[in-house]
């Protein structure tokens, strides 16, 4: 009798790994697929834009299809900066103090205006109490901008939209982790719980309405899901009621001292 054991374990194995590969072959060549289609459709219509230019005799008609070739150039390079995001995040994050009491409105500011033109009404909400929170602030910049240009794209006229930071206390196992958990909360609009799953997938893009028409890229979510992994925090979708939550959750560490939020 031969004890065959080791030589069965390392078939399994070498099965298994056989069909990783595959199934990483398989992703990739959808992902090669998809982009190719995304990176297409913007040429195909600035093609058709050009052409059209070509023919046109009338002002207004020429003014049309400069206007469609200058918002289909307009979503390519947006398209190839984020995919090119996507890919050259460092593995490396330069962690430093945080204190969000004073950082969070120099972030939300450049919005306002932008909030005042589409009629939306905003609001910033946080606590007083929130410890220093050791983070890359370049990383956690893009992760609230690309939230805030989110709600912003989906908000219609009179909507609202809101950001909430506040310190909580999650279980795990035995302890209690200090933690803060920050909402990016917007009206106008509800997910079904049915692509909650999907909804932070590369070039995933939510059936609903665009009430500005600004369309995108489909990389936004899947990038701040990206950059909240690398940061070590935790990301999550609520919908309910004609709103939309993006909760994100990081571990704090403990300071006695804190600074009070300043009003905007």
């Amino acid at each position: 009798m031969v004890n065959i054991t080791e030589r069965k374990q390392a078939e399994i194995e070498r099965s298994q790994l056989l069909e990783r590969e595959r199934e990483n072959n398989r992703a990739k060549d959808e992902f090669l697929a998809t982009v190719s289609h995304e990176l297409r459709t913007p040429l195909t219509n600035m093609r058709m834009a050009i052409q059209m230019l070509q023919i046109a005799t009338q002002p207004h008609l020429c003014e049309r299809y400069l206007k469609i070739l200058q918002t289909e150039c307009k979503r390519e390079i947006e398209l190839i900066n984020d995919l090119l995001d996507l890919q050259r995040l460092e593995t490396e994050v330069e962690f430093e103090e945080v204190l969000l009491q004073k950082w969070f409105p120099s972030i939300v500011t450049p919005f306002i205006e932008r909030f005042a033109e589409r009629q939306q009404t905003f609001q910033l909400i946080i606590a007083p109490d929130i410890p220093a929170l050791m983070s890359d602030t370049k990383y956690l910049s893009r992760i609230v901008s690309e939230l805030l240009n989110n709600a912003c794209k989906y908000t219609p006229p009179g909507g609202k939209i809101a950001v909430t930071v506040c310190p909580i206390a999650l279980k795990r196992q035995c302890d209690e982790v200090p933690s803060v958990e920050l909402t990016v909360q917007n009206s106008g609009i509800e997910i079904s719980p049915l692509e909650f799953d999907r909804i932070f997938d590369k070039f995933y893009r939510i059936a609903s309405d665009d009430p500005w028409r600004q369309g995108g890229t489909g990389l936004g979510l899947a990038l701040v899901a990206k950059l909240v992994k690398l940061l070590g925090g935790t990301i999550r979708v609520e919908s309910q009621a004609n709103e939309v939550s993006f909760i994100i959750t990081f571990d704090l560490i403990t300071l006695t001292s804190t600074i009070a939020p300043p009003t905007l």
